[in-house]
């Protein structure tokens, strides 16, 4: 009787497939970034409706004031950090969701560049990269 042979089994589980493609991984950096950005957008936006004193004194927004520009902030710290959530854990829909809340993030932080420019910019391209990710390489989720 012939002993049958089964194939070696794989160094990575079956839902590890796309750890080999590079894109994954930068799908993966986005979810981190959203975490990240979402994080310092809500701390930043209690400082603004705070009357923190590390923030500019009295800029001068295109729209509305400090206080305005913290709730914006916050409400989009608090759904960066959703969204970024529900990258890690792979959904497709918060994908979409995650594209939506940058690119209204990127231009949040343009809009809010008086009060602390180098902060925005920074910010700003944070948010292009994490865009990049889950746009470019946003398939490889699934």
């Amino acid at each position: 009787m012939a002993v049958q042979q089964t194939p070696a089994a794989s160094a990575y589980a079956p839902e590890d497939k796309y750890r080999d493609d590079p894109g994954y991984g930068w799908v993966m950096f986005a979810g981190v970034l959203l975490l990240i950005i979402g994080a310092l957008n809500l701390i930043y936006g209690l400082a603004a409706v705070g009357n923190s004193r590390f923030i500019a004194s009295h800029p001068h927004y295109i729209l509305g004031t400090l206080h305005v520009w913290g709730w914006i902030g916050i409400m989009l710290g608090v759904a960066e950090l959703a969204v970024g959530c529900g990258v890690l854990v792979k959904n497709q829909l918060s994908r979409w969701v995650g594209i939506v809340v940058l690119a209204l993030s990127a231009i949040a932080e343009l809009l809010m560049i008086s009060s602390y420019p180098f902060w925005s910019l920074a910010i700003f391209a944070v948010c292009i990269l994490a865009l990049y990710g889950l746009i470019a390489h946003g398939n490889k989720m699934s």
